[in-house]
């Protein structure tokens, strides 16, 4: 039985890890911008828009229905729906697919991770850290 409480192959277990953690992140990403969210069995949303190029809403399990998303969200022009499991049609209520791809997994272990790296980390600590981040970031200039 694995964290979600079910028996599942370990590439089914990776895929709900994935939709997952990349809810979480776009949870974190949301929330450092004032947004309120929350996350529910099958959706993580957000109450208002979200920042360039995140979406207003992840699915969380493959199961999720059109009627689990568009009740939890604000389908108003411009919001967007980052389905895991392309398995939520919503082109009826006016959506469509901007991309498809694919979740990637390697096995692994920390005795197989590298050993070093050239990234580092620091905290951003103030507002104008924030915005120095934020501009390398986005190169867009949104």
């Amino acid at each position: 039985m694995d964290a979600y409480g079910m028996h599942r192959k370990t590439s089914d277990w990776l895929t709900l890890a994935a939709a997952d953690n990349n809810a979480r992140w776009c949870d974190v990403i949301c929330r450092s911008h004032g947004l309120s969210t929350t996350f529910d069995e099958h959706v993580w949303k957000s109450q208002q828009r979200t920042p360039p190029l995140y979406p207003d809403a992840v699915t969380l399990t493959p199961t999720c229905s059109a009627a689990d998303v568009l009740t939890r969200i604000d389908a108003s022009t411009d919001c967007s729906v980052k389905d895991s499991f392309a398995t939520v049609d919503l082109s009826s209520h006016g959506f469509r697919v901007l991309f498809e791809s694919q979740w990637i997994a390697r096995q692994g272990s920390v005795a197989t991770a590298p050993r070093s790296s050239a990234l580092t980390w620091r905290k951003v600590r103030t507002p104008t850290e924030l915005e120095d981040w934020h501009s390398h970031w986005d190169r867009s200039g949104a």
